[in-house]
């Protein structure tokens, strides 16, 4: 056998070498390329491969791109300027092949510090104080019965609650649930595969059946998949006093919306309990789920079908991103000083298991190193009473160390309707609107429509699509300046309002507005929210109680709410009945004929809206018709046409003229 060539292969040319990042680090890698890229066209010339060369990159280039970055990010914490900084510093080595100069290298280091000193960010960490018990229970509470806020459908809402309650059972991190932002576009999250359920045998009372749930976290910070360390299981039971904090009741939820349980004979929530009689000879009956549904995510985002209605999207996970958006929301309104992020949930979980030895401590935490541990606690102890020699005030420090010393229900979530109308009298704001209009008659003297000078690549329309940007990355950033320092004000100033109310005999009165609420999420919330002691109830009622919020549950899974109709809709005032839905009589001899002329005839027809929705009457002609454009309606209808929206109507319409023709004639509804 012929000896290898090894003169041939060390002569032949260099493989090319990739560097293996990790793909949230890869992203961040390109992040700081494209920046570059966009600093570097206001240089001459505006090629960034001409300033990464060896003798152009000079600390003076250097900082000039960091004073660009820091004033179009509007950096405030050092933090963050020192991660930029060093995601720029991988891709300049991984572009270049080499590293900085180690003289340059030094300078740049210098320069950072400086900088940073120069503009004055902030270097504390982001303290956020920890989620007790009592915060966990008012906050699930506030999202189901009092939030106003609009979810895409009532499954986020579920889903929201669900993370708030795992994450404080488990100490998870919201990556081990939803896609985290350092995992991006991986459609990893947590899955079916990585739950069991069982009905099991009670040990103190084998006459009695409980559910239980096993929850694998294997997606890890720092070792995903990667077979380092077991994943941590943890285990869920019921819990019976507040069905609200009860996670297998949110499983169960999911499972019966996904169709997900692989028995043929469990299709209703009753049958969970109905068929699960536990044999002599075990201890528990697993509950499966099917196979096919193993890699899908439980916690899933929305997409819109064919019919541009919106649904639960079936393959992609919930992006951490838009989790966190809406977690800020509804702290906001619950009344927190501080809206914080879902590591709050996190802390607070952290804060009870201090007892716990180091590397007990690291397997839940999922730390490596035992120090991180002192990132997640504050002081707790009563110091005080301990030098005293008295016994520890602990109820009193827990109020003091927890988000609940400071939460006001009342505080302003949004502005008031002049504030923003404010907004729109921006200097600079006014001046990209003049900018934009001159613009748009422009092309609309050129070209008529906007379209054709897309299409024939006129630069000017471009430059349009990014004014237009402008001025809504603008508004939203006034937005948020006011709405901050709105509340800002209200927190620094509501112990001062208060005394001066107490002094002047009007004592300060906060009581919720429901009345958009839904009925039913009311009666879900008042049942799931009882804080009772089990021991006081029969196991049938409380077997009938969970059956029951299941049902609610599923329920409300298709009573959906449109975004544009929430806020609108004033329940205690609406006639519609909430338990039948609109009647559907076939055929009808005579026509159903709107009042006002007003109504959505698609929104009629839709199975899956609130029936107060389905006859929503707008109050003017043009908002009825930019609500109707929304549907996404083809010009025609194939094949076979389109049957008419209206349950009672067997018309059957070619093409969307033909359909407007049909309801203006026979329905008195006019678009």
């Amino acid at each position: 056998m012929p000896s290898f060539d090894w003169n041939l292969f060390i002569n032949e040319p260099d493989a090319e070498v990739v560097a293996n990042l990790a793909k949230g680090t890869r992203e961040k890698v390109q992040e700081a390329r494209g920046s570059f890229l966009r600093f570097t066209v206001n240089l001459k010339p505006p090629d960034h491969t001409h300033w990464l060369k060896q003798e152009n990159l000079t600390l003076r280039v250097i900082e000039g791109y960091f004073r660009w970055y820091y004033e179009e990010h509007n950096l405030v914490y050092e933090s963050a300027f020192f991660t930029m900084t060093r995601y720029w510093r991988m891709w300049v080595r991984e572009e270049t092949d080499r590293p900085l100069q180690l003289d340059l290298s030094r300078k740049v280091t210098q320069l950072i510090m400086s900088l940073s000193n120069e503009w004055g960010l902030d270097k504390t960490a982001k303290e956020q104080p920890p989620i007790n018990i009592d915060d966990l229970l008012f906050t699930t509470w506030h999202l189901l019965a009092v939030c106003d806020l609009s979810f895409p459908t009532f499954r986020i809402l579920l889903q929201l609650n669900t993370i708030r309650k795992m994450m404080c059972s488990s100490t998870a991190r919201p990556g081990c649930l939803i896609e985290s932002n350092a995992h991006r576009k991986t459609g990893d999250a947590l899955k079916y595969k990585d739950i069991e359920l069982f009905m099991v045998k009670h040990p103190q009372d084998p006459s009695r059946r409980e559910l239980l749930l096993k929850v694998k976290h294997r997606l890890i910070k720092g070792r995903r998949n990667m077979g380092r360390a077991l994943s941590p299981t943890f285990t869920y039971t019921e819990r019976n006093d507040n069905l609200g904090l009860c996670v297998i009741q949110d499983i169960l939820t999911f499972a019966f919306q996904d169709d997900a349980f692989a028995s043929p004979d469990i299709n209703c929530p009753r049958d969970i309990w109905r068929w699960t009689d536990i044999p002599e000879h075990r201890l528990s009956i697993p509950i499966h789920f099917k196979k096919c549904l193993g890699d899908v995510c439980i916690f899933r985002g929305t997409t819109r079908n064919e019919t541009h209605s919106i649904i639960t999207d079936p393959i992609k996970p919930w992006k951490y991103r838009q989790a966190e958006d809406m977690e800020k929301a509804a702290s906001g309104q619950a009344g927190f000083k501080d809206e914080g992020t879902f590591y709050k949930y996190r802390k607070g979980a952290a804060a009870e298991i201090r007892h716990l030895d180091e590397y007990s401590r690291n397997i839940v935490m999922g730390h490596n190193s035992g120090k991180s541990f002192a990132n997640y606690v504050s002081v707790r102890d009563d110091v005080q009473s301990a030098f005293m020699g008295t016994p520890a005030r602990d109820a009193l420090l827990n109020l003091a160390c927890n988000a609940s010393l400071t939460r006001d229900a009342s505080a302003p979530s949004d502005l008031a309707l002049t504030e923003k109308r404010s907004i729109e009298i921006d200097p600079e704001l006014i001046e990209l609107k003049e900018e934009t209009g001159k613009l748009r008659c422009a092309l609309f003297q050129d070209f008529r429509l906007l379209e054709l000078a897309r299409q024939a690549g006129d630069p000017r329309h471009r430059q349009l699509r990014r004014l237009q940007t402008s001025i809504r990355t603008h508004r939203k950033r006034l937005y948020n300046s006011k709405k901050r320092k709105v509340r800002q004000d209200f927190f620094e100033n509501v112990g001062n309002d208060i005394i001066a109310a107490n002094r002047q005999g009007k004592p300060v009165t906060f009581t919720a507005d429901v009345s958009h609420i839904q009925p039913e999420r009311k009666e879900l919330a008042e049942l799931e929210f009882k804080n009772r002691d089990t021991a006081d109830f029969t196991t049938a009622t409380l077997l009938e109680d969970r059956i029951r919020s299941l049902e609610l549950r599923l329920q409300l899974g298709k009573l959906h709410m449109p975004r544009g109709l929430h806020g609108k809709i004033d329940f205690g005032k609406s006639e519609v009945d909430r338990i039948t839905s609109i009647k559907i009589e076939e055929p009808c001899h005579t026509p159903w004929k709107s009042v006002t002329g007003l109504a959505c005839p698609v929104c009629i027809g839709t199975p899956e809206l609130d029936p107060a929705a389905k006859m929503f009457n707008y109050s003017r002609k043009d908002a009825l018709l930019r609500h109707f454009e929304s549907h996404g309606l083809p010009l025609f209808f194939v094949p076979g046409g389109r049957r008419c929206d209206i349950p009672s109507c067997t018309f059957t319409c070619p093409s969307l003229n033909g359909y407007k023709v049909h309801l203006k004639k026979r329905h008195c509804i006019s678009l």
